[in-house]
């Protein structure tokens, strides 16, 4: 079983597998089998203030493995009392396919001259597409959902009837950050990932981790070799090269982050929640969920035609929430 350096095994650990023992012993059950179930329900013990006993993943019948960011403070650039804090919360290890896109909302919108498979990751996914799907697949497992959007019954929507012009409506959303539903990153949860949470080098004695903010890509603490992380512009071609047609690779191609988290840089941009502001107020922030309107939302981590410069953890662009491009996608957060 395994257990961080120093700590006790949680109530709720010891008693399930007390259980565990109990009901393998009664069914006769191999030892295997045992060893087995505790690697299964093996439970978080980071420390990070945000309970212990919680799991580190789980798993979706929709989308795969939400692996647990802890909650940590990191500062986010040059100025060192510019600092975040966030809470913890769960991440999709993977960008979602367009075969996954397509079970939930009935099409893979993707442009399938910029992609290999269905394995890859979808794009041409507008900001209002993105919360759609999120809230249509937290229907899909009987959760609550986080957005609100004026009019819309999630269950029924279908991809048409989603505006691919500027909707005052859709951009009026609101956000129930209490929800248990899946939804988009904010800027500050997206970047805490990117840059691997408190398992980073980076994240010293202080409690704030000083340095990750300056990654030129996410998982550089493993290999100085952009490559090795991202498919972006230089090796997205036919024969991993820089020529033409440059496309997507299935998600998971490259190595994961710190966190054990796939293409937080390439492949495709992500959507998160925040609106577009050319930059943070200064200070301490706390869970921020960016200005509460504007005119485009933000995208983060570059994609399969974007140079290496955007694929840095730090780099952000503004994008209408109504655009359907080739190298925009989405990756999904929980509580």
């Amino acid at each position: 079983m395994k257990m961080t350096k120093g700590r006790r095994p949680t109530r709720q650990l010891i008693a399930a597998v007390s259980a565990a023992i109990v009901l393998l012993v009664i069914s006769g059950c191999p030892e295997a089998s045992l060893l087995g179930l505790v690697d299964e329900i093996e439970t978080d013990t980071d420390g990070d203030g945000n309970g212990g006993g919680v799991p580190s993943q789980y798993e979706s019948p929709n989308i795969g493995t939400m692996k647990r960011v802890p909650g940590g403070t990191y500062q986010r650039d040059d100025t060192d009392t510019n600092i975040t804090t966030v809470s913890a919360f769960y991440i999709g290890v993977h960008q979602i396919t367009g075969a996954e896109f397509e079970t939930i909302m009935g099409t893979d919108p993707s442009d399938k001259t910029r992609s290999r498979s269905a394995n890859d990751p979808v794009q041409r996914v507008s900001w209002y597409d993105a919360i759609a799907f999120c809230n249509k697949l937290s229907i899909a497992e009987g959760k609550t959902t986080v957005y609100g959007v004026s009019g819309i019954d999630w269950a029924t929507l279908l991809f048409d009837d989603i505006p691919t012009d500027e909707n005052a409506t859709w951009n009026a959303a609101t956000m129930n950050t209490a929800a248990n539903g899946y939804r988009l990153p904010t800027e500050a949860e997206w970047m805490w990932a990117a840059i691997g949470a408190t398992s980073g080098h980076g994240y010293g004695g202080s409690g704030t981790y000083t340095t990750g903010w300056q990654k030129a890509f996410a998982g550089s603490d493993g290999s100085s070799f952009i490559a090795d992380y991202a498919v972006y512009q230089q090796n997205s071609g036919p024969d991993d090269n820089d020529e033409e047609t440059r496309s997507t690779r299935p998600v998971g191609s490259k190595l994961p982050n710190e966190l054990g988290v796939y293409d937080m840089s390439g492949n495709v941009w992500e959507w998160t929640w925040d609106w577009w502001q050319e930059s943070y107020p200064s200070g301490t922030l706390s869970d921020p969920t960016g200005p509460t309107s504007g005119s485009s939302r933000v995208r983060r981590g570059g994609s399969w035609d974007s140079p290496a410069s955007n694929c840095a953890v730090a780099g952000r662009i503004a994008r209408g929430p109504f655009n359907r491009n080739n190298y925009l996608g989405v990756r999904v957060v929980s509580r």
